[in-house]
């Protein structure tokens, strides 16, 4: 399977397999831009259901920016210890709640290159945020993202770099429900195309995976 057509199967292929097996995770569902961001720094390095287990708890505390701006650092550092990185991860939202209060008036600014401002937030975040929370189609990756590209389009043993993982995000992802695309990939490399043991046995787009057909 070459060109367009692979891109275009793996999509449907993938949204397919979401729709059955999606995780359920509450920032999926929120509308608020606060809550959006404030999540994605809470999702870096850790995994998902760490932050699922003090969404609710978190929020109902610090409600918007203000809030966790007063917050004294060290009940911050508590609140999210079980993440790990506490200390770093409470002095980003520290400086993000300062910069937005103080230079934005408690807006969140639309120009994700601004949020860069602050140290630790870089490209996914920025993006990630520009995605779910904006709109916006942007490209990004994780550990689970590059895999996935890697084993699905790029041969075994080629080397892939950041601007062919974006090159081929743009040929996957669709002009409107991208951030759907996304979470599917997501998920799908958690559970299936896992690091470890990747589940080619029951994985839909084995057919045309570079990893799975160099193995057989």
């Amino acid at each position: 399977m070459k060109g367009e057509n692979k891109y275009t199967f793996v999509r449907e292929k993938i949204l397919n397999w979401y729709q059955d097996n999606k995780r359920d995770y509450p920032w999926r569902k929120s509308k608020s831009l606060y809550q959006i961001l404030v999540t994605e720094i809470l999702l870096q390095k850790t995994i998902a259901t760490n932050v699922k287990n003090i969404y609710s708890d978190f929020f109902s505390k610090y409600v918007n920016f203000s809030s966790i701006y007063n917050a004294e650092i060290t009940s911050l550092q508590s609140d999210i210890k079980t993440l790990g990185l506490s200390n770093k991860r409470a002095q980003i939202l520290k400086d993000l709640s300062h910069l937005i209060e103080f230079k934005y008036k408690g807006d969140i600014p639309q120009n994700i290159e601004t949020l860069k401002e602050i140290n630790g937030i870089a490209d996914y975040v920025s993006k990630a945020f520009a995605c779910f929370g904006l709109n916006h189609r942007t490209f990004f990756y994780d550990v689970n993202i590059k895999r996935f590209i890697q084993r699905v389009f790029m041969p075994n043993k080629v080397k892939i770099k950041p601007d062919v993982i974006y090159s081929e995000l743009d040929k996957i992802l669709p002009e409107a429900g991208f951030k759907h695309v996304y979470w599917a990939i997501l998920d799908f490399g958690n559970s299936v195309c896992t690091k470890s043991n990747p589940k080619c046995e029951i994985c839909p787009i084995s057919n045309c995976c570079f990893y799975f057909l160099d193995t057989v």
